[in-house]
């Protein structure tokens, strides 16, 4: 069956300080054999009174790939970055039946970001997705619940993978180790190579708070699909000033060099006004009984994105440029691109863009 496709109505956005590259609107595939689903089962692209929807939520997100499309007559060739994100969406009878996966990829033409829903099976079912960990230099990530009400009995970090044709699959799953603090609202995760061996990194969002912690333990994958944590964590603080009365972690990724991108959001509900910040926060290095430790750091503001509520970080290659993922709640879900130089260091320690998989190698 040719996939659906058609286009969510276009959204408007304000940007202060380094501001938002625009994405425009957005374009929404069905996977195949599936179509856009509502609480209550499919719904059809656009009523016969022409309305169309936006995208469903955007609350997780990581970079799968870059790809090449034709250039345009007298123009350079356009790359197509595509990522893979997740929905918060619950394991209730409201929500159950709806994908918890889709491909979105950055737009080529003026119709927009394209999304495609996923039909995936998982060993469970997911209960508040809300942030993807990629596994640098791999094509493989964590899928991670967020455990939002702190009640889960059982709360569940999967791992995905994907194959040259992006086609996705679910290849193991773990319960959540125990963690240096009650496990609750986890919307921020990623994952660090040092010298070869992996960390995995989370911070809670925190709500009520300007700070949080952001941990770290070992982290082993193996090719079967097993997942196994460490039983010793290391804990940095993290305070976002920006924007006032923020969750201040709702998205994280770690470059190239080991440098922490955290973004915070305010949300006063579903019809907002949002209000969120991208900020450099940490640095991971080699050294401690881990093999790698956190090394607390100023917090560096890199980017206001006020009116949207950002709740995904990816950067490209691990460097530059960084995407961010939107949910904004009642209007759906958003993806745009930053615009970010070189925030002011301390000389030796500026950021600057690299590709490579390794947090550090030295």
């Amino acid at each position: 069956m040719t996939p659906c496709r058609f286009l969510a109505r276009r959204l408007l956005f304000a940007a202060a300080g380094l501001g938002l590259l625009a994405v425009s609107a957005c374009g929404v595939e069905s996977a195949p054999g599936a179509s856009p689903a509502g609480p209550s089962g499919p719904e059809p692209a656009a009523s016969g009174s022409g309305e169309i929807r936006a995208p469903r939520e955007f609350s997780g997100i990581a970079w799968l790939a870059t790809r090449r499309g034709s250039a345009a007559p007298g123009g350079d060739e356009e790359p197509q970055q595509v990522f893979l994100v997740c929905h918060d969406t619950r394991d209730n009878d409201a929500e159950r039946d709806l994908p918890r996966l889709s491909i979105v990829k950055t737009p080529v033409d003026p119709d927009g970001i394209v999304v495609r829903e996923l039909d995936i099976d998982f060993p469970s079912v997911p209960n508040d997705l809300e942030s993807i960990a990629r596994l640098p230099g791999r094509n493989e990530a964590l899928l991670v619940e967020s455990n939002a009400d702190g009640d889960d009995p059982d709360p569940t970090i999967y791992l995905a993978r994907w194959d040259q044709d992006l086609q996705v699959s679910i290849a193991g799953s773990v319960p959540w180790p125990s963690t240096p603090q009650p496990l609750v609202n986890v919307e921020a995760s990623a994952v660090a190579t040092v010298r070869g061996h992996d960390y995995f990194v989370y911070a809670e969002r925190a709500e009520g708070s300007d700070t949080t912690l952001v941990n770290m333990t070992r982290l082993t994958v193996g090719r079967d699909g097993r997942i196994t944590f460490g039983t010793e964590w290391v804990s940095v603080p993290f305070t976002a000033a920006q924007p006032p009365g923020a969750r201040p972690a709702s998205g994280l990724d770690i470059d190239g060099e080991g440098n922490l991108f955290i973004s915070s959001a305010y949300d006063p509900g579903d019809l907002g006004p949002f209000d969120s910040a991208v900020h450099r926060a940490a640095r991971i290095r080699p050294g401690g009984p881990l093999g790698a430790e956190l090394v607390p750091a100023r917090p560096q503001l890199l980017a206001r994105s006020s009116g949207l509520k950002v709740e995904g970080v990816a950067l490209v290659t691990g460097s530059f440029p960084v995407f961010i993922s939107d949910d904004d709640e009642d209007y759906g879900g958003l993806l745009r691109q930053l615009r970010v130089t070189a925030p002011e260091d301390p000389p030796g320690d500026r950021l600057r863009p690299r590709t490579g998989t390794d947090a550090t190698r030295g």
